[in-house]
């Protein structure tokens, strides 16, 4: 390798895993700062929000980054995108109606459509994966 060479589509992805880890700490210090005026009343999934950005984004953005793993698609970093996006906001509004002492049967659907998407693109990635292999 050459010092010419250089890696934009790795510099993409590390630019991608700082902003999940700049949306994990924002989303943290806002469900801190929303327990603490909550009069002593907790969430877990208020106080648990920070970690979906965290693993699901940061995380699977330094491994591809460094090539620890094989690079995917735009189509599986959308659908990927989309899930942390669907999970990390169902969690917070989880979060506020527990606060809030009430519950609501459609804070299911987040969980749900979050899984599914995130499903649709650990699918995405393999079908990617097993049709790479198979033009080598």
């Amino acid at each position: 390798m050459f010092i010419s060479d250089i890696d934009a589509e790795g510099r993409s992805f590390l630019r991608s895993g700082r902003g999940y880890l700049i949306l994990a700490a924002a989303v943290l210090v806002g469900g801190l700062v929303y327990e603490h005026f909550s009069f002593g009343v907790l969430s877990v999934f208020m106080l648990g929000a920070w970690l979906i950005p965290l693993l699901c984004g940061c995380v699977p953005n330094g491994l591809w980054a460094h090539r620890v793993l094989p690079r995917p698609e735009t189509g599986v970093r959308r659908l990927l995108l989309a899930g942390i996006a669907t999970w990390t906001a169902g969690s917070l509004l989880q979060g506020a109606l527990e606060i809030y002492g009430t519950t609501n049967r459609l804070m299911a659907v987040y969980a749900a459509a979050g899984a599914a998407l995130l499903a649709a693109s650990a699918a995405a990635y393999v079908r990617g994966l097993l049709r790479a292999r198979a033009e080598r």
